[in-house]
């Protein structure tokens, strides 16, 4: 299992909801609960336009990573974002590796270090107390 963590809190708002606009052709996206919810009990499946208006450069459980071989997921890249007239859920915008190039030279991501067995808390957690100390 490898996730590789880039740094996405450089991009405006406005960056990110370009983002999600220009690559959810090229990806998928899902949504999910950041609490443990009972079987069958799912997030809302928003719109498009909902997920742009509700997209913020500043909510704390933004971030992207790449994944290869890791449990349940798709190897690809996933950018999750926090949805500020969502609270209780996060949508994640899902697309294939050999977009990675791309992405990283027209958003300006930087790699964090490459991780295994390194959960999204996790580095979530670590993120938040690095900001905090700035």
């Amino acid at each position: 299992m490898t996730e590789r963590f880039y740094d996405i809190s450089h991009l405006s708002t406005t960056q990110l909801q370009g983002l999600y606009t220009t690559y959810i052709k090229k990806g998928w996206k899902d949504f999910d609960y950041y609490e443990l919810m009972p079987e069958g009990i799912k997030p809302a499946d928003i719109s498009d336009t909902e997920v742009i208006m509700s997209i913020d450069a500043t909510h704390e459980h933004n971030y992207c990573v790449l994944m290869i071989d890791c449990e349940n997921e798709q190897d690809g890249i996933m950018f999750g974002f926090g949805l500020s007239y969502y609270p209780d859920f996060a949508i994640y915008l899902h697309l294939p590796l050999n977009l990675l190039d791309e992405l990283v030279a027209k958003y300006g991501l930087i790699a964090k270090e490459e991780a295994k067995d390194y959960t999204v808390n996790e580095f979530l957690i670590e993120n938040h107390l690095k900001n905090s100390q700035n």
